[in-house]
């Protein structure tokens, strides 16, 4: 491994584990943390990684065109709406800090560059993490959990909730050809999944399966395992299963609490006789859906802020009484939160950012059949719809590097073919030598040109 493609795994290993604590690490009075110097650094010593797949991009177009465009479309706007939050007096630092949104998805060269110099990082982290989660999950419901320390000058939690069980059963489904090799692993996900009862992790999790089983013909296996979880969830509920819990997620583990919690989102009166928390549960849900009613009818006043939204800095948390004196900054769905900054034009960018990759990732999986890239996004995309990933560094981050890997084939085949149409160009003006796409200039005989080109 090149000590870059070393810094993203090591950035995927930190995010996945550690997850908000790991985005605090850095320099907190300077509000300079690790993400945001890792991508400094990758910038000013690998700048070409970035500027000149961009450029061309921007200019020659090719597997990068379209996504190029909305890149800087994007960085653009986010520009635009900082000087619009400064110009309404909003707190500069926390305008500043909301432009980081439009500033994150850089982080998909650094996956590229990764996945071009080691095409199986993406099966290495998930092994590894998969590991870690096993022995850390059951450590966490133990007495980790309990334990309150925070990331000096932060008050991020240094043991974070053991969640991402969701990552570790697509992944070794998608990577491993016998993934019963890996039962243990497998088994803690799944548990992990259910345990920190996060709803949109559930949902999302179903669709990824949906498409692993579809792309990858493999439905009998999805249905089996669906039925499955049905019925154990089915027998525990009559059998009134309890196992030991998170307590940041409400203690104890019951079947009949995870389908209270479930049964919530949209019968609470239902859900109640499953669960004593359901009041609890559903009114999480009010909580985001009260929120988000505020915001769009905030946006609707008038026509400028429907189009261009409040502008960076702008608190959203006023606009409900009970979110006021919170630090908060996303209304936790990706949607309300590009409605609520940047109007209709921030969700349309953003959306077309996701198609422009979602397209990379079709590209990827008719390329090399590999549907985990795929999954991997429409099941983030549909979760960040209910909580925050995207507009944060924890979510954002290991997302965009995850999914720079996952397209590097489509983007190393595109590099391979201007190799040898460089390479016939030569040959056929009779050219001494030639510049190849990624190396100096050397000169060669037109012996070894036609032998490199055969090859």
């Amino acid at each position: 491994m090149d000590f870059w493609t070393k810094v993203a795994f090591f950035l995927l290993m930190g995010f996945s584990v550690s997850g908000r604590a790991f985005a605090y690490l850095g320099i907190p009075p300077a509000k300079l943390f690790i993400g945001d110097l890792a991508l400094a650094a990758f910038m000013l010593f690998k700048p070409r990684a970035i500027f000149d797949r961009w450029h061309e991009g921007l200019t020659r177009g090719g597997p990068l065109g379209s996504i190029s465009w909305i890149f800087l479309l994007s960085i653009l706007y986010g520009v635009f709406e900082v000087i619009s939050g400064l110009l309404s007096g909003y707190p500069p630092l926390v305008a500043f800090e909301n432009l980081v949104f439009n500033i994150y998805p850089l982080y998909l060269f650094l996956g590229i560059w990764a996945g071009q110099h080691r095409p199986d990082l993406l099966r290495k982290w998930i092994i590894w993490y998969a590991w870690f989660l096993t022995f850390y999950g059951p450590l966490y419901i133990a007495f980790l959990d309990k334990i309150t320390w925070t990331v000096p000058g932060s008050d991020a939690v240094i043991f974070q909730q053991a969640g991402g069980g969701s990552v570790v059963l697509l992944g070794i489904l998608c990577f491993e050809k016998k993934p019963l090799k890996y039962w243990l692993p497998l088994t803690l996900g799944a548990f992990m999944l259910l345990a920190t009862e996060v709803r949109a992790e559930w949902v999302g999790f179903i669709l990824a399966m949906m498409i692993w089983g579809f792309f990858g013909k493999k439905m009998h296996r999805v249905v089996l395992a669906m039925s499955l979880i049905g019925a154990f969830l089915v027998v525990g509920a009559l059998a009134d299963i309890s196992l030991p819990g998170m307590k940041s997620r409400g203690g104890d583990v019951s079947t009949r609490d995870i389908l209270g919690r479930a049964i919530s989102s949209f019968n609470p009166e239902l859900a109640e006789e499953y669960s004593p928390n359901a009041a609890v549960y559903a009114g999480t849900v009010t909580w985001r859906t009260t929120w988000w009613k505020a915001i769009r009818e905030s946006v609707v006043v008038d026509v400028p802020t429907f189009l261009f939204g409040h502008g960076y800095g702008y608190p959203l948390k006023d606009l409900v009484p009970y979110t006021k004196n919170m630090d908060l900054r996303t209304p936790h769905s990706i949607f309300y939160f590009c409605l609520g900054y940047g109007g209709a034009v921030g969700v349309v960018i953003f959306f077309s950012l996701q198609a422009a990759l979602a397209w990379l990732l079709w590209s990827t999986y008719k390329l090399t059949g590999q549907v985990f890239g795929l999954a991997f996004w429409a099941s983030s995309l549909l979760s960040a719809f209910f909580g925050n990933s995207f507009e944060t560094p924890f979510g954002a981050i290991p997302f965009y590097l995850i999914m720079g890997v996952a397209i590097a084939p489509v983007i190393r085949k595109h590099l391979n073919a201007k190799e040898a149409r460089s390479l016939a160009r030569a040959i056929a003006h009779s050219v001494p030598g030639y510049t190849p796409v990624n190396g100096p200039t050397r000169s060669v005989s037109g012996e070894k040109l036609y032998a490199r080109i055969s090859s």
